[in-house]
C-alpha cells in the first residue's frame, strides 16, 4: 500500500476528543486526511442521522485541534455529508475514531463510531472503525500507531479488490500496548446486555426526576474467537462487519411459504 490515499476521519466524541487527535497525527502522516466529524460528543446513537431539520457545518479555525470541518449531527451525518456534498473527491477510506472505550460485540450496533464505516459501506467505501478500552486511552499515541499498521495489513491481504460492503471493526485491550497478546481476527460476540434502570432526580426536567441506564455483558462466550472475550483477555480484535441482515440460513426452510401463500 505505497500510495498515499484520500481518507475520511471521524468520530463519535467529537471534534475535539484526543483520540480522533491522535489518528489524525499518526494517519496524516502517510495519507492525505480530511476530518470531518461531529462538533459535539454522539456516544451511543447508533446510525442516527438528521432528517427533516437542517444540518449545520463550520470549519476548524486556529483553537481546534487539527483542520477539518465540525458537523452539527451525528457520525452517520458526517459521513453522508461529506462523501455527497462536502468532499471535492471520494474518498478512498473512512476511518472512525479512536472511540473512548471498547466496541465490541452488540456495542457495535449501538456505536457511532461504528456507525460511520457502516454508512461508507453503504457508499461503497471501505472503512475501519477503531476503539481503545478506556483503561488504555493513557495509550491511545500507540495504539494510533497500531491502528495505521493493521489498515496496512488489511489492504494488502490477498482478497484484492477489498469488498466495500465490508467495515472492520478493531477494538484495542485495556492494557499497556507492551502487555497485549497480539491481533486476533474475531467474530461477533452476542452476549446479551443486561441493561437496568436507576431513577435520579432532575432539576430541569418537569417531573423532577429521570432514570439512568447502566448494566454490563452477560453469557459472554468462553472462547477467543469472539471479540468480547479476546479483548477481555488482552487481544487486539478485528471482526469484519457486513451490512447484509439476512438470516440466510432460515431461507431454505421458509420457502415453502412462496408456493402456499
Amino acid at each position: 500500500m505505497s500510495a498515499k490515499k484520500t481518507i475520511l476521519l471521524t468520530n463519535d466524541d467529537g471534534f475535539h476528543a484526543p483520540g480522533i487527535k491522535a489518528l489524525y497525527d499518526v494517519f496524516s502522516k502517510e495519507h492525505n486526511l480530511v476530518v470531518v466529524a461531529p462538533e459535539k460528543e454522539q456516544s451511543g446513537v447508533g446510525h442516527t442521522f438528521t432528517f427533516n431539520r437542517p444540518l449545520h457545518y463550520r470549519e476548524a479555525i486556529a483553537a481546534d485541534p487539527m483542520p477539518g470541518y465540525l458537523v452539527s449531527g451525528s457520525p452517520a451525518d458526517c459521513v453522508k455529508f461529506a462523501v455527497s456534498f462536502l468532499l471535492p473527491v471520494r474518498p478512498d477510506i473512512i476511518i472512525s475514531g479512536m472511540n473512548n472505550g471498547d466496541n465490541s460485540g452488540l456495542s457495535a450496533f449501538y456505536s457511532g463510531t461504528v456507525a460511520a464505516v457502516r454508512e461508507g459501506a453503504f457508499w461503497g467505501i471501505p472503512g475501519f472503525a477503531f476503539s481503545v478500552c478506556t483503561k488504555a486511552m493513557p495509550f491511545v499515541n500507540q495504539y494510533a500507531d497500531l491502528a495505521l499498521s493493521i489498515m496496512k495489513k488489511i489492504l494488502e491481504a490477498p482478497h484484492n479488490p477489498i469488498d466495500p460492503k465490508v467495515y472492520y471493526n478493531v477494538n484495542f485491550p485495556a492494557c499497556d500496548p507492551k502487555e497485549m497478546k497480539g491481533c486476533r481476527l474475531t467474530w461477533q460476540s452476542m452476549a446479551f446486555f443486561d441493561d437496568r434502570y436507576e431513577k435520579i432526580e432532575v432539576e430541569t426536567h418537569q417531573t423532577k426526576e429521570g432514570y439512568l441506564v447502566y448494566g454490563e455483558k452477560k453469557d459472554i462466550e468462553k472462547s477467543n474467537a469472539y471479540d468480547s472475550r479476546a479483548l477481555m483477555n488482552n487481544y487486539t480484535t478485528i471482526t469484519p462487519l457486513t451490512f447484509d441482515s439476512t438470516a440466510q440460513g432460515e431461507l431454505p426452510h421458509l420457502k415453502w411459504i412462496e408456493e402456499n401463500c
